[in-house]
Parts: structure tokens; C-alpha cells; sequence
């Protein structure tokens, strides 16, 4: 006896406004992203098994974070996605993002090394590293960088370096 063959279940309402919202946010359009990623929310109640609710968490930690500022509420989302589903290198590029909404370019930067770890040709993660970039030494390496005469002597540098020769 053969199997039958259903035709495929469509998408959930939660499941398309989530589409909808995680498109939205993968453009840079985090303020529109937050009420498609919010109605997503409100309807996945119904649907507590979805596979997607990890994702929604960190696209809508995203999206509040850099649209409306709340780092600290969109930081706590995406850490909570990334702690439910940590093989997921999407989860780390959002946390990557929020991180760097917060100055912690440190944090950034770990979350970018553990999304290439297990996606090493992701392309949002290979160009927000190429982003970061690597940073140049301490002018004074017996001073800490964070020191006031390495980060102002390290911007003078740092002028100085860009300034085109021949104009």
C-alpha cells in the first residue's frame, strides 16, 4: 500500500506574521517589523509546539531593541532564544546586533565567532565581522586601551591615518 500524499498544511496565522515581521527586520525595517512580530506573539498562544517561537523571540527582541530602544528587554529575548535553540547561527547574528546596540563589542564579537562556528558561510555573520573588523593595538601597550591617553592618542592616530596624501 502506498502512502498518501497530503498536500502541505499551510501556515499558521502566527506562522505568517512572523514571516512577515522576520522579513521586515532582516531589511532593517525593525519599526515596521514590531507589530507583524507582535500580532505573531499574541496568535502563537494557540500554537505553543511551533518550531518558530525560538526565532519569533530573537527577531522580536531585535526589533524592540534597535527600533525602540529597549536593549535591555530585546538583549534578554535573544539571550533566552539562543539558550532554547543554541545551534542556531540566525539566533547569534540578532544577539550580535542587539550586543552591538549596547556597546559591547566584546559580546559582539563572541556571538559572531560562536554563529561562524556553526555556519562558517553565513553571510550576515561573515559581514557584521568584517564590520567589527579587528581593532588596532594600544598605542602605549602598557597602559590598559580603555585608558584615557591610549583612547585619545589612538583617535589622533587614528585621523591621522585616514588623511589622504596629494589633495
Amino acid at each position: 500500500m502506498g502512502r498518501s500524499t497530503l498536500p502541505p498544511k499551510p501556515p499558521s496565522a502566527a506562522e505568517r506574521w512572523f514571516r512577515l515581521g522576520a522579513d521586515l527586520a532582516r531589511l532593517g525595517r525593525y519599526r515596521d517589523a514590531i507589530e507583524p512580530l507582535e500580532q505573531a506573539l499574541a496568535y502563537s498562544v494557540e500554537e505553543p509546539g511551533e518550531g518558530y517561537h525560538r526565532a519569533l523571540r530573537s527577531w522580536y527582541g531585535l526589533a524592540v531593541a534597535l527600533a525602540r530602544g529597549d536593549v535591555v528587554r530585546g538583549r534578554r529575548l535573544c539571550e533566552e532564544a539562543v539558550a532554547d535553540s543554541p545551534r542556531d547561527a540566525d539566533l547569534y547574528v540578532n544577539l550580535c546586533r542587539v550586543y552591538m546596540r549596547s556597546s559591547r563589542r566584546d559580546l559582539s564579537i563572541e556571538a559572531l565567532k560562536t554563529a561562524l562556528a556553526f555556519d562558517p558561510h553565513h553571510p550576515s555573520a561573515n559581514s557584521l565581522m568584517q564590520e567589527l573588523g579587528q581593532r588596532s593595538r594600544p598605542v602605549f601597550a602598557f597602559l590598559d586601551r580603555r585608558h584615557p591617553l591610549n583612547r585619545y592618542v589612538g583617535k589622533i592616530r587614528h585621523r591621522l591615518s585616514s588623511i589622504r596624501v596629494g589633495r
